[in-house]
């Protein structure tokens, strides 16, 4: 066990997994080191269930609207975490 797992969960920083669409469809096995890498540095890992595109397709098809909809979404589901860690680009 690492130093990092001594502390306190407490103590440990919190961060939000977001798992890009790229992540999810594509390489999901890099979303997992990403989680390892983490706890394994001592932090409290969580991957929201409800997160869901970025809104970058409707962004860049013109659709401000939409994406900023998507984007409140996002903010607000990521903002109970210290941290928001996206393992890859986006789509």
């Amino acid at each position: 066990m690492s130093p990092a797992h001594d502390i306190p969960p407490t103590e440990r920083p919190t961060v939000g997994l977001f798992a890009t669409c790229l992540v999810d469809a594509m390489r999901p096995s890099i979303g997992f080191a990403a989680a390892s890498l983490l706890e394994d540095a001592g932090c409290v890992v969580s991957v929201p269930e409800r997160q869901v595109c970025c809104g970058q397709p409707a962004y860049n098809a013109g659709d401000r609207k939409t994406a900023a909809v998507i984007a409140r979404q996002t903010i607000a589901l990521f903002e109970e975490f210290d941290y928001a860690v996206a393992p890859s680009g986006s789509c």
